[in-house]
């Protein structure tokens, strides 16, 4: 059994002659936090957590179409940008948080939304990005893109800060 499962796999090319080849990587980050007077479950309601699509009104993207599932793992969402069309899919998620990726970006770029509890009536929203800027042609690509997530986020931050302590 263990042999036909074997050439199984290789049959599809599934075996070591498709193993990844390692590629340049000069990985960045930006992390982001504001303190929510809710608790975790408010907070997250609140700033859209259960729909995978909220995130569209925060960071004022023209659109967003959740392509398959729900925001449960392995969900496919489109985002429409100013300058582009993004496909992301979900990558891992808890009761209070998504990570996603965009697979189709030479940068491997990924996303991790949370809200982290702190007590029982605060808790933390935690706004984390990651990307591979190997892939930049230059320096000044480089600052652009690091500087423009930095604006865009944490602004979209401050505005699930703002929805999740509303009174």
């Amino acid at each position: 059994m263990k042999k036909i499962l074997a050439a199984a796999i290789f049959g599809l090319g599934l075996g070591a002659a498709q193993a990844q080849t390692p590629q340049p990587a000069d990985w960045v980050t930006l992390n982001f936090t504001a303190n929510i007077n809710k608790p975790a479950d408010v907070a997250w309601e609140r700033v859209g957590g259960k729909d995978w699509c909220a995130i569209a009104k925060y960071l004022d993207v023209k659109g967003c179409t959740i392509n398959s599932g729900k925001g449960e793992l392995g969900s496919i969402r489109t985002i429409i940008t100013a300058t582009a069309t993004v496909v992301e899919n979900v990558v891992a998620r808890t009761k209070y948080s998504y990570t996603y990726a965009q697979p189709f970006t030479p940068i491997f770029y990924h996303g991790t939304m949370a809200v982290e509890p702190v007590d029982a009536t605060h808790s933390r929203l935690v706004y984390s990005l990651i990307w591979n800027q190997a892939a930049l042609p230059d320096a000044k690509a480089r600052t652009d893109a690091y500087e423009g997530r930095k604006v865009r986020f944490q602004a979209a931050v401050d505005k699930m800060a703002a929805a999740a302590n509303a009174p």
